[in-house]
């Protein structure tokens, strides 16, 4: 089944997505920590509970700041809340310091996440959870005497613990691992159970939407967690109620999309056509009202508001921020729901292509055509300058499942026109982002096998700005020689693998025998390279056998036999693929082994067939 992705490893920005630097100088810096940043910290552990509260507050506002936030971390924010705040005795201050790791981890992700597990978060968020049951057994007992006060202190404490243990998990793979074990997971669980207890009516919307955020990333990264869930008497029970209640007036936009997630993620194996559609077009009706504008404008005023505070009075610093944080808080809801919705709409069209992959008859419902040809294309325009990187990864999808299913993109002239000027008119800024990178090169690879299935392939080439286009070959193998500096691994050998997807497909038209010269050599380069990953091997040496198993090809004449390409496979390749697949461990990485050896295994069949072939 497919997965909508982690939201926050796809989108850093997740908790402050139009943020932007500022170029301070050092000077300026350590103005800043000297007259602001450090009087402030000192206020935190103060002995009057109003100073203290104040300067968590002002502190929260800045670090939404990406410049200020990093001087902050210097000067041991962090160490600070976890010694002073979290065990502070007002209690409003307790809250207000979970909220703000919580921000922080969002925004810093693997490194402060690391820390604060490491620093035994989890005995905290534990003790969290037993004060808010405790709180909740007293308000009920108390029926309507709680103060709103004390209900909102409970509701707020509540959504901060569960929403700081979203945004560890999304920061490391190692502390979801762990949270997903039974012991964790079932005090999770009681957690929620004992919450949804109260009655979800009765429950703030923003707490609500944390629940269900909780539920739907969690199910998005593990099979296990469903499983669970499904298993657990309650919690099944809510879950499987969920989409009756998507009329109620008390949702706003966050809700509704994220019932629709877990609607989706819960059906797994059992999921049709039919619910897809069903499913989409309520994710579309859930944000079809959201103005982006009005949402980005509440989201740019961070600078401002950063201004204002450093300048105001300490009489007006509460007003100004809570009506900042009112503003920023319902721009940000509105912008995480369509960050999901996209993020939904992705995995959709994933389903959906693994549901007709098997299927001989692949005729679709009207419904389901109008859906896929007019209404995803219309939405995918009207966000690919917001959302980018994520309507690439959508676009992506969409055109794997038009191939699978025999829908011709370029039969709507508009669908196919726009995508190539969003995909053209991307800015170097733009372009140089590793996601988009990576999100513009798939999108590029299912255009190229879409045109491989026309028979005026030549045509759709010219209109892709793609015939016998030298630059962009020679700017492609640049991208993937410039991914060596990428620090993370992974991140380095999908980019390559990227880049060489689309030089396979690019190589393979007739009529274009320069460019399959320049990406031959290229790929002859990487093969016989001792630096090149096995696994890379595998890939680029089963394209090769590909471009080249047809003598019959124009390129093949002129490119494989003239350029000596079967010598070199010989000579060069052999001896390194040899020495670099005897290198992989077979107790280590069994599948990779078994690809090498059928690789390798196959190479000596082709070698032996393009000589037979060329009577060499």
């Amino acid at each position: 089944m497919g997965k909508s992705k982690k939201r926050s490893r796809t989108s850093a920005n997740r908790a402050n997505p139009l943020q932007g630097n500022k170029n301070n100088n050092n000077k300026k810096d350590n103005a800043t920590v000297t007259k602001k940043i450090l009087p402030l910290l000192q206020k935190l552990t103060c002995a009057v509970p109003n100073d203290r509260s104040m300067a968590l507050q002002s502190i929260t506002v800045l670090c939404e700041d990406p410049h200020m936030r990093k001087l902050m971390l210097k000067e041991k924010l962090v160490h600070i809340i976890l010694s002073n705040l979290l065990t502070d005795n007002d209690a409003e201050i307790v809250v207000e310091a979970y909220g703000l790791l919580r921000n922080i981890a969002l925004e810093e992700g693997y490194d402060v996440s690391t820390y604060l597990w490491r620093s035994n978060i989890w005995l905290s968020i534990v003790s969290g959870f037993e004060k808010v049951e405790t709180s909740l057994t007293a308000i009920k007992d108390a029926q309507n005497k709680s103060t709103t006060e004390s209900k909102r202190m409970v509701s707020d404490l509540a959504d901060n613990l569960l929403s700081l243990l979203v945004a560890l998990c999304n920061g490391s793979d190692d502390i979801l691992n762990e949270v997903l074990e039974s012991e964790k997971l079932s005090k999770i669980f009681k957690f929620i159970s004992t919450l949804l207890d109260f009655g979800y009516q009765n429950l703030p919307i923003n707490l609500f939407n944390t629940i269900l955020d909780l539920i739907y990333d969690f199910s998005s990264e593990s099979f296990s967690f469903i499983t669970n869930v499904t298993n657990d008497s309650k919690l099944s029970v809510f879950v499987k109620t969920l989409p009756e209640l998507m009329n109620d007036p008390h949702f706003n936009e966050l809700t509704k999309v994220l019932i629709q997630g877990i609607y989706l993620q819960f059906l797994d194996m059992d999921i049709t056509p039919e619910n897809i559609n069903e499913i989409v077009r309520s994710i579309q009706n859930s944000i079809n009202d959201i103005d982006l504008a009005t949402v980005k404008s509440d989201l740019s005023i961070t600078a401002e508001a950063d201004e204002q505070l450093m300048k105001a009075d300490d009489s007006k610093v509460a007003s100004k921020i809570k009506d900042y944080t009112k503003r920023r808080n319902l721009a940000m809801m509105r912008y995480q729901s369509i960050e999901i919705a996209i993020d939904l709409i992705t995995a959709s069209t994933e389903i959906l292509a693994s549901l007709y992959e098997e299927k001989n008859n692949k005729q679709l419902p009207d419904q389901l055509i109008d859906l896929l040809t007019v209404i995803l294309p219309n939405i995918f325009q009207a966000l690919s300058a917001e959302f980018t990187s994520r309507i690439l990864i959508a676009w992506n999808n969409l055109l794997w499942l038009y191939i699978t299913l025999g829908v011709d993109l370029f039969e709507s002239e508009k669908s196919s026109t726009e995508l190539v000027q969003f995909i053209s008119g991307l800015t170097d800024i733009q372009a140089s982002d590793l996601g988009i990178k990576m999100g513009r090169y798939s999108v590029i690879w299912a255009l190229l096998k879409t045109v491989s299935l026309h028979e005026d392939q030549l045509k759709y080439l010219q209109f892709l700005q793609l015939s016998n286009n030298l630059s962009f070959v020679n700017a492609v193998i640049e991208d993937y020689n410039n991914a060596a500096k990428i620090m993370d691994s992974e991140d380095h050998l999908e980019l390559r693998q990227r880049c060489c997807d689309v030089l396979s497909a690019y190589a393979t038209f007739q009529g274009q025998v320069s460019i399959n010269q320049a990406i031959g050599k290229f790929f002859l380069s990487q093969l016989i390279s001792p630096k090149t990953p096995q696994s890379l091997l595998v890939d680029i040496s089963n394209m090769f056998f590909e471009i080249y198993c047809d003598g019959q090809f124009d390129y093949d004449e002129p490119v494989f036999v003239q350029e000596g390409f079967l010598k070199v496979l010989k000579e060069e390749v052999v001896p390194n693929l040899r020495k670099m697949f005897k290198l992989v461990d077979k107790n280590k990485e069994p599948e990779l082994k078994e690809k090498c050896n059928v690789c390798f295994n196959t190479l000596d069949s082709f070698i032996h067939y393009k000589a037979s072939e060329k009577g060499q």
